[in-house]
């Protein structure tokens, strides 16, 4: 009974690192170049655009986590029936 609690919790906060990181967008200033010499240099320029939650553009990460919680959960007490008709 403990794992049927703790391993989709531990799932859930994994999957909610992924959301998040899924979320979050990164993109490059252009480098200007002048006869082959650099003018500048690149930078990463971060901004998050999502929050995890947001399901409009975030669904597939969750309906993965969904899939395999229901999947270890039936797993997890699927065996024991097996076991207990044996």
């Amino acid at each position: 009974m403990i794992l049927a609690i703790f391993v989709p919790i531990i799932i859930f906060f994994i999957t909610l690192t992924i959301a998040y990181y899924t979320g979050v967008t990164t993109h490059y200033e252009k480098v200007t170049e002048l006869f082959g010499l650099k003018l500048s240099s690149p930078k990463f320029i971060t901004s998050k655009t999502y929050n995890p939650f947001d399901l409009k553009q975030i669904w597939p990460v969750w309906l993965v986590f969904l899939i395999v919680v229901c999947i270890f959960e039936y797993k997890l007490f699927g065996d024991k029936k097996r076991k207990i008709n044996n």
